[in-house]
């Protein structure tokens, strides 16, 4: 009986179905539950996509593309309106800029020209008449102190000008110091010229130095008469800088005790120096002036006869040239030193005894600094050195350097001066005695 049973009870329904009948049922729970005033008049929205959860899904990515597309749509014309907004602001800008350029183009070109035009006719002195200026240049001028000196006196117009042409033309190195004559009709060539020549200049000092003139003396007289400092020329009198330069310092010999190197070398003469001059410069003249008178041809013959260096020749004549009254005295002062020199030892004579050596460099015990002048003694003092002192002890003059070279042939052994210039000659000391007694010296 049970089969029976079984078999008439009517078979499941399928489960779609049930599923379809499902949601139907659950669509109308969810309707009975809204609230009838929550409706309203509001018009029935539109159930978003997303919620139909039963919707097809290829739909729903086609939609969200099409969106995407139509946002990068939008974006790209609005990116190619702002483009085209710029690129009108650019055209205007580019115009302005343009007449501004043009119109600063055109401002400078003038400006410039001008400019090239008044600088090309101070250049040439154009249209300038002729008038003497005298202008001071200072020690080691720059361009631009100078360019501000000749616009001061008139000399040029555009200094700016003068130190372009004066950089481009290589016309700046230097310039000379001191006072020179200028013509306001002049170029910037004729006139950086006249400024970088000495022999222009104005301020001349025209310097006799006086035979047997020591270093120590004619550093004090160029200092007296405004040409150099004494101390710079003592120092530049004591370097060996010049003596590859000249071939008459190198007759020189340094026997490490000289007191100033160029000593004997600065030949007495008159000069024309500069106010302020440079003291190499000063150097250079008065030893250039040395080689001119001592590189004489006769004069090398004579020393080389003598068995004396050169270098001993000067000192020897530095050492009359101080002794000797006069020039016919000194033949007679040289024949005794050449004695002494030459068999002194044969009567125990072994010193020159001169007493212009024994304060070298200084001439007397008082020209000596006080706080030195008792203790002083000198290298070259011929009453404790044997022979020739180290160098000459002043710059001797041609007569000098002759009769050092042409002694009197005398057998003279002493000699001394009164206060007259008197010269009194002796062969033996005790005639040396009464000779210093007759003169008023004992």
């Amino acid at each position: 009986m049970n089969d029976n049973r079984n078999s008439s009870r009517p078979s499941s329904p399928p489960e779609e179905e049930l599923s379809r009948r499902l949601r139907e049922k659950r669509l109308h729970n969810f309707s009975l539950n809204i609230a009838e005033e929550e409706l309203g008049d509001t018009p029935e929205a539109e159930e978003p996509d997303s919620l139909n959860s039963y919707s097809d899904p290829s739909v729903e990515r086609e939609q969200t593309a099409q969106a995407s597309r139509t946002a990068k749509q939008t974006k790209k014309r609005a990116a190619r309106a702002h483009d085209a907004r710029n690129k009108e602001k650019r055209k205007g800008n580019r115009l302005f800029f343009r007449v501004i350029w043009i119109v600063m183009v055109v401002l400078v070109s003038f400006l410039a020209g001008q400019y090239a035009v008044d600088g090309i006719n101070d250049m040439l002195a154009t249209g300038r008449d002729a008038v003497e200026v005298t202008v001071d240049l200072p020690v080691d001028p720059t361009t631009e102190e100078v360019a501000d000196i000749l616009e001061e006196k008139g000399v040029i117009q555009e200094k700016t000008f003068f130190k372009i042409y004066a950089m481009f033309t290589n016309s700046s190195e230097y310039y000379s110091n001191g006072t020179f004559k200028l013509d306001t009709s002049m170029d910037y060539q004729a006139i950086i010229n006249a400024l970088q020549r000495t022999s222009n200049r104005l301020d001349t000092v025209r310097l006799m130095i006086p035979e047997g003139t020591s270093v120590v003396e004619l550093a004090s007289l160029l200092e007296t008469n405004g040409v150099c400092a004494a101390s710079d020329f003592l120092a530049a009198a004591n370097t060996t800088e010049l003596d590859e330069s000249y071939e008459v310092l190198g007759f020189i010999e340094d026997r490490g005790t000289r007191y100033y190197h160029l000593e004997g070398y600065l030949f007495p003469d008159t000069y024309d120096f500069y106010q302020n001059d440079d003291v190499t410069s000063v150097i250079m003249k008065l030893v250039n002036n040395a080689g001119k008178k001592l590189l004489d041809d006769e004069i090398q013959e004579q020393v080389e006869a003598s068995g004396m260096t050169f270098d001993e020749v000067l000192t020897l004549a530095s050492i009359i040239q101080m002794e000797a009254a006069d020039t016919d005295d000194m033949y007679m002062v040289s024949s005794v030193l050449h004695n002494r020199l030459e068999d002194g030892a044969q009567y125990d004579i072994f010193t020159l005894d001169c007493d212009s050596t024994s304060y070298y460099p200084y001439r007397t015990k008082e020209s000596v600094p006080e706080a030195q002048r008792e203790t002083f003694t000198s290298t070259y003092n011929t009453y404790t050195v044997s022979g020739l002192p180290a160098g000459p002890i002043c710059n001797p003059g041609l007569d000098a350097i002759d009769a050092a070279l042409n002694p009197q042939a005398t057998n003279y052994y002493y000699f001394c001066h009164d206060a007259d210039g008197n010269a009194y000659y002796a062969v033996t000391a005790a005639e040396h005695q009464q000779n210093l007694v007759e003169a008023g010296l004992r």
